[in-house]
């Protein structure tokens, strides 16, 4: 099979409408357009969360921040304002992970992906990354948009007993199937973790279905509990039924049948 072959099949794989078309271009001009489209299509995949629930979600920020006004411009504003940042904030975190998107992990890694990287006044690349722009998002916006809806989900800790009910529970909320292989990789992975250490060295597993949830734990010196921070870009309700979950995981000790 030839490059040219390869990269269509891939381009077909993504739904490209002319694969064809895309690969001959990468091809005859050395351009990157597997990587251009591939970041295209999951930034779209963002574009099309923006259902009704994230919408109200927005909404809820607005009046938490006081927007009680009959001014519906000021408010109109404000969502406009909300809606941007949003989208800046998907736009950088899926520069910072490639990887975020749905593919399956056989298609995934035949896939480019990107890196945004400085380059000096003449346009040479110094190689050095910029990366997790998104963290730093909201420290230069506008405070009356107030703080990124995000990708954090819910942060706490739950039982160390709990933890194969609480990944397997979580996973479902995205349809993703967390099978013995993922509590394999998760059970070697914990035991190296501290979460009095920055959350960078926290174990990171991610769970991609329906939608994506970044699963961070570590375990908690000198006790049996184990800290979780969750992230991902989920619409209100599910975020609501996660933050229960955290909850129940934390109070209670979950015996299988």
């Amino acid at each position: 099979m030839t490059d040219a072959e390869k990269i269509t099949r891939l381009f077909a794989a993504l739904g490209a409408e002319d694969p064809e078309s895309w690969a001959g271009s990468e091809v005859r001009e050395d351009l990157p357009q597997l990587a251009r489209y591939r970041l295209l299509r999951a930034l779209w995949q963002d574009i099309r969360a923006w259902d009704s629930a994230s919408v109200d979600s927005l909404r809820d920020a607005t009046d938490a921040q006081g927007a009680t006004a009959p001014d519906h411009a000021v408010d109109l504003g404000r969502l406009a304002r909300l809606v941007a940042r949003e989208t800046t904030f998907g736009v950088l975190y899926r520069l910072a992970d490639p990887d975020g998107d749905d593919l399956p992990a056989g298609m995934r890694e035949q896939m480019p992906g990107w890196v945004l990287t400085e380059t000096t006044p003449a346009g040479e690349p110094t190689h050095r990354v910029l990366g997790a722009l998104y963290e730093d998002l909201n420290t230069m916006g506008d405070p009356s948009v107030g703080a990124p809806r995000g990708r954090t989900v819910a942060e706490g800790w739950i039982r160390g007993t709990n933890l194969r009910p609480f990944c397997e529970a979580l996973a479902a909320e995205v349809a993703y199937d967390f099978d013995d292989g993922d509590w394999l990789a998760v059970e070697a992975a914990l035991p190296d973790t501290d979460d009095e250490q920055p959350r960078s060295a926290w174990y990171t597993h991610p769970l991609v279905g329906r939608d994506r949830i970044d699963l961070h734990i570590a375990r908690s010196v000198g006790g049996n509990e184990v800290s979780v921070s969750i992230e991902g870009s989920l619409n209100s309700r599910t975020r609501n039924r996660v933050e229960l979950l955290l909850e129940v995981m934390a109070r209670y000790e979950i015996t299988p049948r």
